[in-house]
Order: C-alpha cells, then sequence, then structure tokens
C-alpha cells in the first residue's frame, strides 16, 4: 500500500500544473507563460469562457523566438497538446477584442509534462504490475478532471442563459403591465372627454 502510495505521489509531481480564472476586461490582452527547460516536452493547454457576451475569446500560443504555434478567434474553448521542441518560454495569450462593453471569464489549464519519453522507458527495466496500475489511475484521473471542466463549462454557460431569459421576461412583462394602465387611462380619458362633449352640446 506504501509503495503505491509513493508511486502516485511520484506521478503527480512529474507534472506542472496551473490552473487559472481571469476576468479578461474588454479590449484587454493579457499572457502567461510556460517554461520547458528541456527540449521534447509535452505541453497542454486547456482554456473555456465561462461568463461574459458571446462566450468567445481570441487566443495566441507563441514558442521562442515569438513563433506562433496556435491562434484563433472568438473560440469559447480549446484543448491542445503539443511537443515542445525548442526550450525556452511558451506564451498563452488572450486577447478580448471582440465585445467592447463585456468583460470575459476565462478559465485556462497549462500543464508541462516531464514524464519520461519511450526512448527512455526502453532502458529502463519491466514495470511491475503495480506501476502500471498506478499509470493507469493517473490518466483516468486526468480525463476525469478534463470531464469535470467540461461539465462545469456547461452549467455556467446554461445558467446564463437562465439568468438572460429570466431578465427578458421580467422586463416584457413590465413593459406589458405598462401598456395594459396606460391603455386603460386613455380610454377613462377618451371617455370622460366623449360625455364631456355631449353635456355641452345639451
Amino acid at each position: 500500500m506504501l509503495r503505491k502510495l509513493v508511486l502516485l505521489f511520484a506521478l503527480v509531481a512529474l507534472v506542472n500544473a496551473t490552473t487559472l480564472r481571469k476576468w479578461i476586461a474588454s479590449h484587454e490582452k493579457t499572457c502567461y507563460f510556460a517554461a520547458a527547460d528541456t527540449p521534447n516536452k509535452k505541453i497542454a493547454f486547456y482554456f473555456a469562457v465561462h461568463q461574459g457576451g458571446n462566450f468567445d475569446i481570441d487566443y495566441e500560443v507563441e514558442g521562442p523566438n515569438n513563433r506562433v504555434l496556435f491562434k484563433g478567434e472568438a473560440e469559447r474553448q480549446g484543448d491542445f497538446v503539443f511537443t515542445a521542441v525548442y526550450p525556452g518560454e511558451y506564451a498563452f495569450c488572450f486577447k478580448n477584442g471582440l465585445a467592447s462593453f463585456a468583460d470575459k471569464l476565462v478559465e485556462f489549464d497549462i500543464t508541462v509534462e516531464d514524464q519520461a519519453r519511450p526512448e527512455d522507458i526502453a532502458k529502463r527495466t519491466k514495470r511491475d504490475e503495480i506501476t502500471n496500475s498506478v499509470v493507469t489511475i493517473a490518466s483516468d484521473l486526468q480525463q476525469i478532471t478534463k470531464f469535470m471542466k467540461y461539465f462545469r463549462m456547461r452549467e455556467n454557460r446554461n445558467f446564463a442563459t437562465v439568468s438572460s431569459t429570466e431578465s427578458r421576461i421580467w422586463w416584457f412583462s413590465a413593459l406589458d403591465s405598462l401598456c395594459v394602465v396606460l391603455v386603460a387611462v386613455v380610454q377613462v380619458y377618451a371617455i370622460q372627454a366623449l360625455f364631456t362633449a355631449k353635456r355641452s352640446r345639451l
């Protein structure tokens, strides 16, 4: 049992992950950085817009020497895994340039994997069943985490839709009630004017 826990903590230590949530103001551009100290490291990048506007944002991923690796406009979410061929800093930028008034809440995850490549694993002795089980559990946990993030994003978007619909219904009902009151007042004055005209003729 102790050996399983040690292996699990060792696998967790092999992954550098950062999950952040950030409000991005209109026309604001913000960047975050992750460093790959050796070549051929795997970097995973996930983002999703949870609140604001049409739930879309511009993004850009730049490698060393300002080389653009990924770029997109008006995206609601993204999930990428790429190999950091060159060591150095990689920039992950968001720009809220589509809406002139709406701030947007973006949740994103940057993961730098330090796990050994297959050629390194081949040099080692054959892994035992416990190690294989721990690796499988770690992979399943990552999949569960992705599903949880996706469902949380969908929940936030659906809640925003419900809130928007509720607000529109309230304003429509208030306008409808105001129109009924105005029509009633106009009818009272119209009838009063009609009887007043008849009395003046008599």
